[in-house]
């Protein structure tokens, strides 16, 4: 397949994302930027099918899972394959409007979020990549570096030392909510380790920022 073909075929699939998720899209895209989001997404960006599974699991807790499923009725994800992000994304925003409503949606989003460590540890590929959460914040913000580099196939996170008792992740073409995506999963990873560490977010643009942890 030549250059062209794949580009043609790459925005062939995405299109349907659109008509799929029409009304996903109809109830969060005045909350939130998510079809700026889609569109600025590179076709070949994708995540593992277990951040998919672990919506579902946040949204059934918030009894929300029937509401779910009739946005996304066909979806069927395994843990381990990768899948487009663009399609995580949308059911990203969706369930964070269902475990807190469309107008805060991305204090759902972060709630979500906040959950990854737990959901990820105990599952067989966060046990086959992480033995034991460490209780060193440099450590652990290092495991979770890796386990990104094994779940996302795009972006760029890099950890900027600034003091004994300071870091900084920094994030480039992370497409997910920074500010309350990446916040919440930071806040989550340190607060199951027993960390007492206080998070601040800066942005440098929609997809560019960094997480500052003192402790």
């Amino acid at each position: 397949m030549t250059t062209c073909q794949s580009q043609a075929a790459a925005r062939w699939y995405h299109r349907p994302t659109m008509v799929r998720g029409s009304r996903a899209i109809e109830l969060v895209s005045a909350h939130c930027d998510i079809v700026d989001r889609l569109k600025d997404v590179p076709p070949a960006a994708s995540v593992r099918g277990i951040f998919f599974r672990n919506l579902e699991r946040q949204v059934e807790a918030a009894g929300r899972l029937d509401a779910y499923r009739e946005l996304f009725a066909s979806d069927r994800y395994s843990s381990l394959p990768f899948y487009p992000l663009s399609d995580y994304l949308l059911r990203l925003a969706c369930a964070g409007a269902l475990v807190a409503s469309p107008p805060e949606l991305h204090a759902g989003m972060f709630a979500i979020a906040r959950s990854y460590s737990t959901t990820f540890s105990e599952s067989l590929l966060g046990r086959a990549l992480i033995r034991l959460l460490s209780r060193d914040p440099v450590r652990l913000s290092e495991q979770g570096l890796a386990a990104k580099r094994q779940t996302h196939n795009y972006g760029h996170w890099e950890i900027v030392r600034h003091g004994p008792a300071q870091i900084e992740m920094r994030y480039e073409d992370e497409f997910q909510w920074i500010e309350w995506v990446m916040a919440g999963a930071a806040r989550g990873t340190f607060e199951a380790c027993g960390i007492a560490a206080t998070l601040e977010t800066r942005m440098e643009g929609p997809y560019r920022g960094s997480t500052f942890v003192r402790w």
